[in-house]
C-alpha cells in the first residue's frame, strides 16, 4: 500500500498516511482543516521478511504465510497482554462450558444403564 505526506497548511503538523491510490486524496483533518498531501519520492510498506515458524518450524516468508502458519497451527497474533487476558478467560469459560456439559451427559448414562431398582432408589431419595 502507498505511503503519502500530508502537512497542515495552517501550523506546518507533517504526518505519513497509508492510503490504496485511489484514496490518495483522502487527507486527515488538522487544525480544523484538512491536509494537504505533499509531493516527495514515492515510498511503499514491503512485506515482511522470511523467518522459521515458532510454532512448527515451517519457513514463513511475508504476511499472508504468517497468516497461514497462524491459523493451520490455531494460533492469533500476539496483541498485548490485556487482550491475552480477556482471551484466556473467554477459553476458561468455554472449556468449562465443555466440561459441564461432559459430566451431565456422564451422569445421565450412569443413571440409564443401572437396574431399573437402583433408579427407583435414587428417585424416591430424592
Amino acid at each position: 500500500m502507498p505511503i503519502y505526506g500530508c502537512v497542515c497548511q495552517g501550523c506546518g503538523h507533517y504526518e505519513t498516511i497509508f492510503r490504496h491510490i485511489s484514496q490518495r486524496d483522502d487527507t486527515p483533518v488538522h487544525c480544523s482543516q484538512k491536509m494537504v498531501r505533499r509531493v516527495e519520492a514515492p515510498s511503499v510498506q514491503v512485506d515482511i521478511g522470511g523467518y522459521t515458524s515458532p510454532i512448527d518450524g515451517k519457513w514463513i516468508e511475508g504476511k499472508s504465510a504468517r497468516r497461514e502458519d497462524l491459523k493451520r497451527n490455531n494460533c492469533r497474533p500476539w496483541e498485548g497482554m490485556e487482550s491475552e487476558k480477556k482471551e484466556a478467560k473467554k477459553r476458561a469459560a468455554e472449556a468449562d462450558k465443555t466440561f459441564e456439559k461432559g459430566v451431565e451427559q456422564a451422569a445421565y448414562n450412569v443413571y440409564n444403564n443401572m437396574s431399573a431398582e437402583k433408579q427407583r432408589a435414587i428417585d424416591n431419595a430424592a
